[in-house]
């Protein structure tokens, strides 16, 4: 009937209209994140690639946060170098969050990105690694008597764990 097709149709601009919403929120959010300053922790995201969307969103929330995350296309500008801004990025962060994934585990660059401050983190003692579970994954060796915070079944928990980590 033509009123069910109007009825139909109305609902359909509702949720078009919500998300438009919902999606400008979000994107000033991010663009807030990346250009503000602040004065919390320094937290390098390292992550695979195939995870930027996660890393992103993560990065936002700590910056929204208070904290200072660093994320490779937040930080690095055409013509700088890579090796050399992620190397400097891992020594002054106070906390290297590795997003753990298949994708992740997969990734050499990861794990040289990881490696380099848990190793820093066996010769100063604290935490300094803090590893979130994004999804099932074979765990590395090294990392296996790490408790991590799991992102799994919900983003919220795990955010609220990770950020109880930082906070010490």
């Amino acid at each position: 009937t033509p009123y069910g097709e109007l009825e139909c149709a109305e609902e359909h601009i509702e949720h078009l209209t919500e998300y438009a919403f919902v999606h400008a929120t979000l994107l000033d959010r991010m663009f807030t994140a990346r250009l503000t300053s602040s004065s919390g922790k320094k937290i390098f995201i390292s992550h695979s690639s195939k995870d930027k969307r996660v890393a992103t969103w993560l990065s936002v929330d700590l910056a929204n946060r208070g904290h200072d995350p660093w994320l490779d296309t937040w930080k690095i500008r055409a013509g700088e170098s890579i090796p050399a801004k992620i190397g400097q990025a891992i020594e002054e962060c106070e906390f290297l969050v590795l997003v753990l994934s298949t994708n992740s585990v997969a990734s050499n660059w990861v794990e040289r990105e990881w490696q380099a401050k848990y190793w820093k983190e066996v010769s100063e003692g604290g935490v300094q690694l803090i590893p979130i579970l994004l999804d099932n994954c074979s765990i590395p060796t090294l990392l296996q008597t790490k408790k991590y915070a799991d992102f799994r079944h919900s983003y919220n928990d795990g955010l609220e764990n990770l950020l109880f980590a930082i906070a010490g």
